[in-house]
C-alpha cells in the first residue's frame, strides 16, 4: 500500500516539475527588419456632396502606410451588380495594398436606384478629384493615382481609366483637379455591357438583357426615378455605345492590368478578353490574366500568386 501511495506521489511530482519546466521557458528570436509598415485607418470621410438623395454624401475609408515621403494611391471600387456597392467590401485589399506602400481608398457610390452610368462614373472621378485635391493632407504624390474595382466596380474603373478629359462625366466637387489616373486594375468586370452573358445559355444572355437586368437599369434608368424611360439595354444603341468603355480607347488610356478566372459564373471571361484585345489594338499598355479555376469570388484574388501580380503592376507603373 505505501509502495502504491510513493508511486503515485512520484508521478505528480514529475508531472508538476514537467509542467512547471515547460510554463517557465523562454524563447528568444532575431529582430527582423521593419519591412510591412504600421497602417492608418481614416473612415468614413465625405469625398462629395453634390446631391440631395438618398443621402447627401458620399464617403471612402481610407488605409495610410507609416512610411516617410509621398506615395502613389489605389482607389478600390466595390461590385455588387450596381445596385449595392459597400466600401467595407474594400477593407481586405486595401489593406494589404497599404501594406504594400500605398495609400488605399475604399469608397461608396450611388446605385442604380437613384443614378444612370454617367453619374455613377462622375462619383468615382469624383473621389479621385478629392484624393488630388487632398494630397498633402493624406500623403499622397497626386501624379500617381489608380483605380481599381471589381465585378461592377471593375467597371467603373475601366470606365474612369479611359474617359479622361472627357467633361460630361466631371461634376461636382474640386473641378479645379484632373479625374485622370494612371493605371487601371479591372478584376472580373464587364466590358460591353450588352455582351456580359455571352459565354453562357441564351435564355441567361436574355435575362441579362432584359429590362430589369442590371445593366439596362445603370444605362436606362429605374423608370420611377427621374422619368427614366427604362427598356432593354439592346433597344438604345446609342447609350449602349456611350456606355461602352471601348468608344473611349485613345493614345492618353494609362496601363491596364486586367484579371478573371475563366470559371466565373457571373460576368464572361470573353468580356477581359474583349477589353485586352481593344486595348492592344489601340497601343495600350495592357496585360490580362486568366485565373485557373477561379469563380466570381474576390478571395481568389487577394492570394498571394494573384496579389502579387497586382502589386508588381502597381510598382512598375507608379513608381
Amino acid at each position: 500500500m505505501l509502495c502504491r501511495k510513493f508511486f503515485i506521489t512520484l508521478i505528480a511530482a514529475i508531472m508538476f516539475v514537467t509542467s512547471t519546466c515547460a510554463a517557465a521557458k523562454i524563447e528568444v528570436i532575431d529582430a527582423e527588419k521593419n519591412i510591412v509598415p504600421e497602417i492608418g485607418l481614416l473612415q468614413n470621410v465625405t469625398y462629395a456632396q453634390y446631391f440631395t438623395w438618398p443621402e447627401s454624401r458620399l464617403q471612402m475609408d481610407i488605409f495610410s502606410p507609416d512610411i516617410k515621403g509621398k506615395v502613389p494611391a489605389v482607389i478600390f471600387v466595390p461590385g455588387g451588380w450596381w445596385v449595392t456597392g459597400p466600401k467595407v467590401a474594400g477593407t481586405q485589399i486595401c489593406y494589404q495594398l497599404a501594406q504594400a506602400g500605398f495609400v488605399a481608398a475604399s469608397i461608396e457610390y450611388r446605385t442604380i436606384v437613384a443614378a444612370n452610368y454617367i453619374e455613377i462614373i462622375g462619383d468615382v472621378k469624383a473621389a479621385v478629384r478629392y484624393l488630388r485635391a487632398n494630397a498633402d493632407k493624406f500623403n499622397i504624390d497626386k501624379n500617381k493615382i489608380a483605380v481599381m474595382g471589381m465585378s461592377a466596380g471593375g467597371y467603373l474603373s475601366v470606365m474612369v481609366g479611359v474617359t479622361g478629359g472627357v467633361e460630361k462625366f466631371d461634376f461636382g466637387d474640386n473641378l479645379d483637379q484632373s479625374s485622370s489616373v494612371q493605371a487601371v486594375v479591372d478584376i472580373f468586370g464587364p466590358t460591353d455591357l450588352t455582351k456580359i452573358g455571352d459565354d453562357y445559355p441564351k435564355d441567361v444572355q436574355k435575362l441579362y438583357n432584359s429590362p430589369g437586368g442590371a445593366a439596362s437599369l445603370l444605362v436606362n434608368g429605374v423608370t420611377v426615378y427621374k422619368g427614366n424611360k427604362g427598356g432593354s439595354i439592346l433597344d438604345t444603341p446609342a447609350t449602349a455605345r456611350d456606355s461602352n468603355p471601348l468608344t473611349y480607347i485613345g493614345k492618353n488610356t494609362p496601363p491596364f492590368l486586367i484579371m478573371h478566372g475563366n470559371a466565373d459564373k457571373t460576368i464572361s471571361p470573353s468580356q477581359s478578353k474583349l477589353l485586352h484585345d481593344a486595348l492592344i489594338k489601340n497601343g495600350v499598355d495592357s496585360t490580362c490574366y486568366i485565373v485557373n479555376g477561379a469563380d466570381h469570388y474576390a478571395a481568389y484574388f487577394y492570394q498571394p500568386k494573384a496579389f502579387g501580380i497586382i502589386v508588381d503592376f502597381l510598382n512598375r507603373v507608379l513608381k
